[in-house]
């Protein structure tokens, strides 16, 4: 319990320790999708929160913002209509990524420019298993990613964590689904009272009580909750609660990652 604790406190805390000489956060690693998570547009720009965790304790949590890139792009496809309605899948281009919520989560934010030009239009994003970000060198890092962390992470790492999200089967399926409903929010602003009540059906064509399987109905608790709270005036929108209790899911199995593959373990 002391070893996951003071992983915790590293990822969480050591941020402001670190600002001060420099050194580059730690890699993420990404959660994939089992179902294409609805892209926000606006004004020629898309978005999708995707979940990740923290691959390395002892390298600091990112701040809001910070820049990282896709060590393997190819992981992520954007989820398109045609002009006819049929839909199609794209290799991901001209995409940046920044922390969004500390570790656990990553917005992905991509320019439609080049969709639209192939008379393509962006509605969802998907990433497969095995994804890790890499944080934007910054000037005067005195502690930089090494090419051998990366290959690391890749290498021994990212095995680990997908034996740890294994073992967390039920858990770690809630996640996605999760992050799928935190998805059809909006980032800004609050839904419509009619829509905050149906959240679930929108995203599902179905209603929590029909939906079937333990993670389904794991999930359908969290985004249940979240709405009584909102209504009561708890948290300023559903959306917000999302967050809030994904980020303590999350946090839960990135605990016991962090218990595995510390020194000596």
């Amino acid at each position: 319990m002391r070893l996951i604790f003071k992983a915790a406190a590293v990822c969480v805390v050591a941020l402001g320790l670190s600002q001060t000489a420099y050194a580059a956060p730690q890699l993420l690693g990404v959660v994939a999708t089992t179902s294409p998570l609805k892209l926000q547009c606006e004004d020629g720009l898309c978005r999708a929160d995707v979940n990740t965790f923290c691959m390395q304790a002892e390298r600091a949590t990112p701040e809001r913002d910070q820049g990282y890139t896709a060590h393997n792009p190819d992981i992520f496809r954007v989820v398109a209509k045609t002009a006819d309605g049929d839909i199609v899948r794209v290799a991901l281009q001209d995409a940046a990524f920044k922390a969004e919520r500390g570790y656990t989560a990553t917005r992905v934010q991509l320019q439609t420019d080049w969709l639209t030009a192939q008379g393509l239009t962006p509605v969802g994003l998907e990433a497969d298993k095995g994804g890790v970000l890499v944080p934007t060198p910054l000037l005067g890092d005195a502690d930089p990613i090494k090419l051998g962390e990366v290959e690391y992470a890749m290498n021994a790492l990212r095995p680990v964590a997908d034996k740890i999200f294994k073992k967390h089967g039920q858990g770690y399926e809630a996640v996605q689904i999760v992050n799928r409903v935190l998805n059809e929010i909006p980032t800004r602003g609050r839904l419509a009272k009619n829509d905050r009540e149906n959240l679930w059906q929108n995203t599902f064509g179905e209603t929590a009580r029909e939906s079937i399987g333990a993670a389904m109905h794991r999930a359908a608790d969290v985004v249940g909750y979240c709405q009584v709270r909102t209504n009561q005036g708890r948290f300023f929108s559903v959306r917000r609660c999302l967050e809030q209790r994904l980020d303590g899911m999350l946090m839960d199995i990135n605990a016991d990652y962090w218990k595995v593959v510390q020194p000596g373990s």
